[in-house]
C-alpha cells in the first residue's frame, strides 16, 4: 500500500512538473510583448488594471449559472447523436483562378479567404486544432484536404483575437512564406514574433486603428469578448472585427462576441456592407454576452447594414452544447423575410456576390 502511495504520488507530481513546463516553454502559448507594445498598451483607453477590457461591460455576477465543465467535457469526448456530423463533411475544391468580381472561399469556422478583386485576404487561419492539447479542439473529417499548400499567395492576413480556434501557431508560421503581411489585435504581435515572424510584417492594432495596403484599408473594430491563450491569464490582449475596404468590395468580419451596441455603431461609420462574415457558434446560455445566438446574429447582420451575410464560427470544431449544425438551422430560419441575402457554401467552396450559394448542404 505504502509502495503504490509513492507511486501515486510520483505519476501526480510529473504530471504537474510536465504541465508546468509545457505552459512555460512550449510557443505555442504565445510570447511576452515588448516595451514597444507595452507602452501602447498602457496609453490605450481600452487598457485598465493591466487587462483589457469590453467597451460595454461584461457581468460577473457570482449567482449567475456557471457552465458544467464536466458536463461539457464529458460531451466532447464522448458526444451525443447529433453533436458531430454523422459521417465525413462534403467539400468543395476551391477556385483561386483570379476573377473580376470580388470572390471568397470558406475553410471551416472562420477561416475565409477573400479576393478583392485587387489582392487576396485571409481572416484567422486555422487548419490545424483549436487547442494546444490532443484531448479536445480536432476538426470534424471532410471528403476533401484543404491544406495551406494550396492556398494562392497572402497580402494580408487579419487575426480577430489569439484564442486557439482563431490563432493557429502551426499555421502562421507555415503562412509565412506565402503572407505579404500579419494585422493583428493590440498585444499579438509578440504572439507572432516568437513564431519566428518578421516584426517588419507585423501590424498591430487598437480599436479603430487603420492601416493601408496597397488601395485597401484595413480597420481594426471593437467587439464583446476575451482573449488569453494561457491557463489562469485572460485579457492580456485585445480582441476585435474587421473592417476592409477595397476599392471593389466592402467586407465586415465580426470575429467572436456577444451582442451589443458595437454592431451599429459600426454600421453607421462604416457601413453598408457587400459582404459581412457574422460570428454564429459556440454559443451557450452560460456565455450569453461574449457569443451571439443565431438570431442575435442575424440582427447583428442587419445592424452593421449588410447586403449579403455568410453565417461563420460553425462547421469544424465542437466547442459548445449545442449540435454541430444548429447554428446554421436557426440563423438561415431567423434571417427568413428579413433584408438579408444569406450565403451557405460548403467548406472550400469558392462563391461571389452575384452567385451566393444557398443549399443546405448539412
Amino acid at each position: 500500500m505504502k509502495k503504490l502511495l509513492v507511486w501515486s504520488l510520483a505519476i501526480v507530481l510529473l504530471l504537474f512538473v510536465s504541465g508546468f513546463l509545457f505552459v512555460k516553454l512550449s510557443p505555442v502559448f504565445g510570447g511576452k510583448p515588448d516595451d514597444q507594445t507595452r507602452a501602447r498598451m498602457l496609453a490605450s483607453d481600452n487598457f485598465k488594471d493591466d487587462i483589457f477590457v469590453n467597451r460595454h461591460p461584461v457581468s460577473d455576477d457570482p449567482d449567475s449559472p456557471k457552465p458544467p465543465m464536466g458536463k461539457w467535457l464529458n460531451s466532447v469526448i464522448f458526444p451525443p447523436a447529433g453533436k458531430h456530423p454523422s459521417g465525413l463533411l462534403p467539400a468543395k475544391q476551391p477556385d483561386f483562378v483570379a476573377q473580376q468580381t470580388p470572390s471568397f472561399t470558406w475553410f471551416g469556422h472562420s477561416t475565409i479567404l477573400i479576393n478583392t478583386g485587387s489582392m487576396t485576404v485571409l481572416t484567422d487561419p486555422v487548419f490545424y486544432r483549436a487547442s494546444p492539447v490532443w484531448l479536445i479542439g480536432t476538426p470534424y473529417p471532410a471528403d476533401k484536404e484543404l491544406t495551406i499548400d494550396g492556398l494562392p499567395y497572402i497580402d494580408a492576413v487579419l487575426i480577430s483575437h489569439d484564442h486557439y480556434d482563431h490563432l493557429d501557431a502551426k499555421a502562421i508560421a507555415e503562412l509565412d512564406s506565402k503572407t505579404g503581411h500579419f494585422y493583428v489585435p493590440l498585444a499579438v504581435r509578440a504572439h507572432l514574433l516568437r513564431w519566428g515572424i518578421d516584426d517588419s510584417k507585423i501590424t498591430e492594432l487598437d480599436w479603430f486603428g487603420d492601416a493601408m495596403l496597397k488601395d485597401t484599408r484595413f480597420i481594426f473594430t471593437p467587439s464583446n469578448h476575451f482573449s488569453g491563450r494561457k491557463p489562469g491569464q485572460r485579457n492580456d490582449t485585445l480582441w476585435g472585427s474587421w473592417v476592409i475596404q477595397a476599392p471593389e468590395v466592402s467586407v465586415y468580419f465580426s470575429g467572436d462576441g456577444g451582442y451589443s451596441p458595437d454592431f451599429a455603431e459600426i454600421g453607421k461609420r462604416f457601413g453598408p456592407f457587400d459582404m459581412a462574415f457574422m460570428e454564429d457558434g459556440a454559443y451557450s446560455p452560460y456565455w450569453p454576452e461574449i457569443h451571439m445566438l443565431p438570431e442575435e446574429s442575424v440582427q447583428a447582420s442587419l445592424d452593421v447594414k449588410a447586403k449579403n451575410v455568410m453565417p461563420i464560427h460553425w462547421g469544424k470544431f465542437d466547442l459548445a452544447f449545442h449540435d454541430w449544425n444548429e447554428p446554421v438551422i436557426r440563423f438561415t430560419r431567423a434571417a427568413e423575410g428579413k433584408n438579408l441575402n444569406v450565403a451557405t457554401p460548403h467548406i472550400g467552396e469558392t462563391f461571389t456576390l452575384e452567385s451566393l450559394p444557398q443549399q443546405k448542404w448539412w
